[in-house]
């Protein structure tokens, strides 16, 4: 097309010229040695005209010869990138398939040709650690480290990320703790971090940590306060297995307040307290806190914890039915309290209504065992089978609910009552009063 509209161009020129020249009447005359040659003038203008367009034509094709091995090259060069970009987008999405082996050739193949060898050896590092070649995986990192210099923190962290993922904390927290020295308030180097001292349970550095990264708004505020739990936990967890009281208490006391009302770190800490034989004070503690806040695991505790008198234990649980009357972790608490203090009557009725209240094996089995003591066998078989029924993940039978036995129906077990040799035997009731490892 561009041609076209040359040849075009340059033949209106020549109609316009000769329209211009037709009246003149002027001649050329050229003379050289014995030479001489006399033309019109309007013919003279026409071969010069041809003449130049000749020579523009010769100059611009020994250009374009001088120019072909640049020109062949770059071609070449284009080539390969537009090649290279193909493999790139193409090992990339490999990677995304889970095609390690593919994707570190395609990434690899012209990587000196990319604009983003980068890149490509970060991405071959990912295939090379997904196939356990950590020898090679390093070998990449280190030739993106050496691609772009500038690009340090993101290959380092890369290469933390690689080494969480590969089950290697201890190495990430060199690489992370490095890093932190580095950059101290990038949000990733930061993040990956806290990870590691996860992984590691290295809970007094994490503890260190948290504060910045609340300060920085690293994590969401859900996703902090669980991470401040597990810290908290790990502590306390930590100062339990020493065995040694005096610390489990400056452990506790040495705790956030936020820590200490949190429900998972006060049953974790009251159960400790059970152990070592401190009752009382782990009663206290969970008294203390319920009237703070109410929390199911703590209610549920708080029947399983030995205090010096039961009897105070069951009037202060009696008193919270007021403001929670049909809570089945209550009324089951109710149960067992009552259980240890004998008052038969009272623990079946509170078992009976933790038991409309909700499906509970628990509660079946601690009404079986009371039904049992009293006597009253075949009941106790079928709450046996239904206790055994919800342990093991089955549903409640007609309405989810056992009712009281004065309106409950009679379970149809399938097995005569006046045969109660034929019936499986069950499994003797727990003590009431024993304490929730």
């Amino acid at each position: 097309m561009k041609w076209l509209s040359l040849l075009v161009a340059a033949l209106l020129a020549a109609v316009g010229i000769s329209l211009l020249l037709k009246d003149e009447t002027g001649y050329v005359m050229l003379s050289w040695g014995e030479w001489t040659v006399e033309t019109s003038l309007a013919l003279f203008i026409l071969l010069l005209l041809v003449l130049f367009a000749v020579a523009y034509l010769v100059v611009r094709a020994l250009i374009r010869l001088w120019q072909m091995p640049r020109t062949t090259s770059r071609w070449s060069t284009e080539r390969r990138k537009k090649k290279n970009l193909g493999n790139i987008v193409r090992g990339h999405v490999e990677l995304a398939e889970g095609k390690w082996q593919a994707a570190e050739k395609h990434l690899l193949k012209h990587v000196r040709h990319s604009d983003t060898p980068l890149l490509n050896y970060l991405g071959a590092a990912q295939a090379a650690q997904q196939q356990g070649a950590i020898e090679r995986r390093d070998h990449y990192l280190q030739l993106a480290y050496k691609e772009d210099k500038k690009a340090a923190l993101a290959v380092q962290l890369t290469q933390a990320e690689l080494q969480l993922a590969e089950g290697n904390p201890e190495q990430a927290q060199k690489t992370l703790a490095y890093l932190k020295e580095v950059a101290p308030k990038h949000p990733r180097v930061l993040s990956l971090l806290a990870q590691a001292y996860k992984e590691l349970e290295q809970w007094n550095k994490l503890r260190e940590l948290l504060p910045t990264l609340r300060r920085r708004h690293i994590f969401t505020e859900e996703d902090l306060k669980e991470l401040e739990q597990q810290t908290f936990l790990g502590i306390l967890e930590r100062a339990i297995q020493s065995d040694d009281e005096k610390q489990l208490r400056e452990t506790w006391n040495g705790l956030p307040k936020e820590a200490r009302n949190n429900p998972v770190l006060v049953a974790r800490y009251a159960t400790a307290l059970a152990q070592h034989k401190e009752g009382d004070e782990a009663e206290a503690i969970l008294r203390s806190t319920l009237r703070k806040q109410w929390a199911p695991e703590l209610v549920r505790l708080y029947g399983e914890i030995k205090g010096a008198n039961t009897e105070r234990q069951l009037s202060i649980a009696e008193s919270w039915l007021q403001a929670h009357p049909k809570d089945p972790d209550l009324l089951l608490t109710l149960g067992k309290l009552a259980l240890r203090e004998q008052e038969w009557n009272k623990a079946k009725g509170y078992l009976e209504s933790a038991l409309s209240a909700a499906p509970n094996a628990e509660a079946c089995q601690l009404l079986a065992g009371l039904l049992e003591q009293q006597g009253d066998r075949e009941r106790a078989v079928e709450y046996y089978r239904e206790g055994m029924r919800l342990a093991l993940g089955g549903k409640s039978i007609e309405g989810g609910a056992l009712s009281a036995p004065e309106t409950r129906p009679k379970l149809n077990s399938g097995t005569p009552a006046a045969e109660p040799q034929e019936t499986t035997e069950a499994a003797p009731l727990p003590p009431a009063a024993t304490e929730k490892k």
